[in-house]
């Protein structure tokens, strides 16, 4: 991908309203080489984002080059977790980790039965010790502490 005029700030580099906006681009991208974009839209589930959280590290200045990585880290229950990072010519730029849900006409899809469609018998593996604070912490936020 490459940084465009129409993509950057003041400071002329990437905006970090447009980061979340390519991380939903990327995220789609992911469900179609998973196989799960087409059962999702034929089972008409909607993927929404509950948390996300995004760290900085390098700016991707107009018109440089980067690759933006997507990858499921874990699932539990309820949640889907991805990590999605941006790459420049320097190294890291970017880490963002995404919580996301897939909703039907009932309520919230478990993504266990999800998996299932495309691998069944797989099992998320371990939540890493950095997501389940984060989660904590955003349970705790919107419980009012």
């Amino acid at each position: 991908m490459r940084v465009w005029p129409n993509d950057i700030d003041i400071n002329l580099h990437l905006n970090n309203a447009r980061y979340l906006n390519l991380m939903d681009y990327a995220r789609t991208h992911l469900l179609a080489r998973t196989g799960l974009l087409d059962r999702i839209l034929r089972a008409r589930y909607k993927p929404m984002v509950g948390a996300v959280w995004i760290t900085y590290r390098r700016s991707l200045p107009a018109f440089s080059a980067f690759t933006l990585a997507s990858r499921l880290v874990c699932w539990d229950e309820r949640w889907f977790y991805i990590e999605q990072t941006f790459t420049g010519r320097e190294g890291l730029a970017t880490v963002g980790w995404v919580k996301g849900i897939l909703r039907d006409a009932s309520g919230n899809v478990e993504p266990q039965r999800v998996i299932e469609a495309i691998a069944p018998g797989t099992v998320s593996p371990p939540m890493p010790d950095g997501i389940a604070a984060w989660n904590e912490l955003t349970r705790d936020k919107l419980a009012g502490s």
